[in-house]
């Protein structure tokens, strides 16, 4: 197994939305039949043509719209066309097509003769370090534009049904924002950059600048994503996460949490036997799961009734006919994890590593940075600064102490 050299957005989100298709397509590298979706040919055509309008601009000359869909058009014969799967159960091929016909004709008579400004780049690809840390990544780019404002548009087109609410939002921000990093990171001349995606279908173009905090912040955390992928790969562990995306993963046979049902529904399996086992393992397991879940339901009720009595009778001992419950409560301070506040996590993890404390606050050093605060092993100003990200709660525990005899 071998871990990827270089990241970019498409294998963080791959990895964020489940590990185990990450695993298959780019640590293994699984050599599976790829299938043509619609939507996703419908992107790729879109782009081409809009690269070429471009680039036909750079030379003074207008890319005729006849021309453009005529070209479009012929980007649907490449792949075998029947083997084309729609976009939606309502919709087929042909509406497909159609649709991309309409982003275009509308693009075009919006935006011709793409003379906006200097054009820097199409589809460009840019390699760069994440900053302040030894990964690289990788970013492809619709469009780079400078345009007579001066200010470098950073362009990228979206041939989907959604349209977001805003451009402030964080699958904007994370996408968007790891574009200027690496435009940055190649044209470190550029002061005035702005973010943009083109959303076609709706004929919208969502505009924000991000704030050099916000590309800190940024920075940190797909420094954390990538940290997760390491970790993954150490321990082995690539959970599979199921999904709306799972109808268009080409490993869906391959995967742990798909192999059992498909194999169910294939007539030809040769193993039945194993198959029905399984399958009634499963459900001896539901209904024991079920009763637990009503006694750890019964239990929790219980354990909170006999902590607030504990608390409103000042005892740290419960006397019972032939056992004992202790119940002891302290206090506790918290630091943000990943998972309950990822903003202030990738803050925190940021302010750490400016006072040189990285090896207290690895994915699992948060205790270590804790007690380094509770023995005053900080300065007064760094502790001061932790302050804000701490937070302070009971936690009480229950025990039952079995006895002989009564007292």
């Amino acid at each position: 197994m071998v871990m990827l050299t270089r990241f970019s957005y498409s294998s963080l989100e791959t990895f964020r939305n489940c590990p185990q298709q990450f695993k298959f397509e780019k640590i293994d590298k699984v050599d599976v039949p790829k299938r043509f979706f619609a939507h996703t040919h419908l992107g790729s055509a879109v782009h081409r043509q809009l690269k070429t309008a471009y680039q036909w601009a750079v030379d003074g000359k207008l890319y005729p719209l006849e021309t453009m869909l005529e070209r479009y058009e012929e980007e649907w014969n490449k792949p075998i066309k029947k083997k084309i799967i729609p976009a939606g159960e309502h919709l087929t091929v042909d509406d497909s097509i159609e649709s991309g016909r309409k982003m275009l004709t509308t693009f075009y008579e919006r935006y011709q003769p793409f003379d906006q400004g200097v054009l820097l780049g199409a589809e460009m690809n840019l390699n760069f370090d994440l900053p302040s840390s030894r990964f690289a990544f990788t970013a492809r780019i619709d469009r780079l534009l400078k345009r007579d404002d001066g200010v470098v548009e950073i362009c990228d087109y979206k041939t989907g049904r959604q349209l977001p609410a805003g451009a402030d939002t964080p699958g904007f921000r994370r996408q968007m924002g790891l574009y200027q990093l690496a435009v940055q990171s190649a044209f470190p001349q550029f002061e005035q950059i702005e973010l943009a995606q083109y959303y076609l279908k709706h004929d919208e173009a969502l505009r924000y600048r991000m704030r050099p905090d916000q590309l800190d912040e940024l920075a940190e955390q797909f420094r954390s994503d990538v940290l997760a992928t390491i970790d993954a790969e150490r321990r082995s562990d690539w959970p599979p996460k199921e999904s709306g995306l799972c109808d268009f993963c080409d490993y869906a046979h391959l995967c742990p949490a798909k192999r059992h049902r498909l194999a169910l529904k294939a007539e030809e399996d040769d193993d039945r036997s194993s198959l029905a086992k399984a399958s009634e393992l499963a459900d001896r397991f539901a209904e024991a799961n079920d009763a637990y879940n009503r006694l750890k339901a019964e239990r929790e009720a219980l354990r909170q009734e006999i902590i607030q009595t504990a608390r409103e009778l000042s005892l740290t001992k419960l006397v019972g006919s032939g056992c004992d419950i202790l119940v002891r409560t302290v206090a506790e301070d918290k630091l943000p994890t990943k998972t309950s506040d990822s903003g202030k996590f990738a803050d925190l993890t940021f302010l750490v590593r400016q006072w040189g404390l990285e090896e207290c606050f690895s994915l699992d050093g948060r205790v270590l940075l804790r007690d380094f605060f509770k023995r005053g092993r900080l300065t007064e100003s760094q502790a001061k600064e932790l302050e804000e990200y701490i937070t302070r709660s009971e936690r009480s525990t229950v025990s039952v102490k079995k006895r002989n005899a009564d007292l």
